[in-house]
């Protein structure tokens, strides 16, 4: 059975966006996190987004391809633009950035039956709402946070009073010493 493994950009306070939509503080340069990004890529079948952080992406990731404004830009255009995306959505949606497939009808079973399948492990690059919903029905098997060293002091927060309890177990943190972002593995406990 394949695994999901949430993996977010939060700040120290749990913020996955600072007040007003801002994600400025996530703009770094450090190439052993770009390195990171990369493996974590090739390690994976798919990604899976929310709808709204699916049409974000897909506005910058296919030009960053062609025009990088990065060597990070570079090495991971290419990987982020040719895996497959699972939207999640609802409702219908025209999906421009390809190849990308939609579920959203039973989110519960649907990924279920993603992860039945062969292969190796899905990624959930989600906004914090599709990411809350994914906990809330406890489909995430690993949770990867990386910790970049800012207090937004409000915004969007990954951990919202959604009434849900997690034990987790700490299996590697990996520190990023030019950006200063930390990297968190945790492994969900049975409960």
């Amino acid at each position: 059975m394949r695994e999901l493994i949430l993996q977010m950009m939060v700040s120290v306070d749990g913020m996955t966006e600072g007040p007003g939509e801002n994600l400025d503080w996530v703009d770094v340069v450090d190439p052993d996190l770009d390195s990171y990004l990369a493996e974590l890529l090739d390690s994976v079948d798919a990604q899976i987004f929310g709808r709204a952080s699916y049409e974000l992406l897909g506005q910058y990731w296919p030009d960053a391809e062609r025009n990088p404004a990065t060597p990070g830009d570079e090495m991971l255009a290419p990987k982020v633009n040719g895996l497959p995306k699972i939207v999640v959505s609802r409702q219908e949606a025209e999906l421009a950035w390809l190849p990308a497939t939609r579920i959203g009808n039973n989110l519960a079973s649907e990924v279920d039956a993603l992860k039945k399948q062969p292969g190796r492990p899905l990624i959930l690059f989600a906004g914090a709402t599709t990411a809350r919903e994914f906990m809330r029905l406890d489909l995430i098997d690993e949770y990867r946070l990386l910790v970049f060293p800012v207090l937004l002091g409000g915004g969007r927060s990954l951990f919202a009073e959604d009434g849900y309890r997690r034990h987790l177990q700490l299996i590697q943190t990996v520190p990023f010493a030019k950006s200063g972002v930390v990297l968190h593995r945790y492994r969900q406990q049975p409960a």
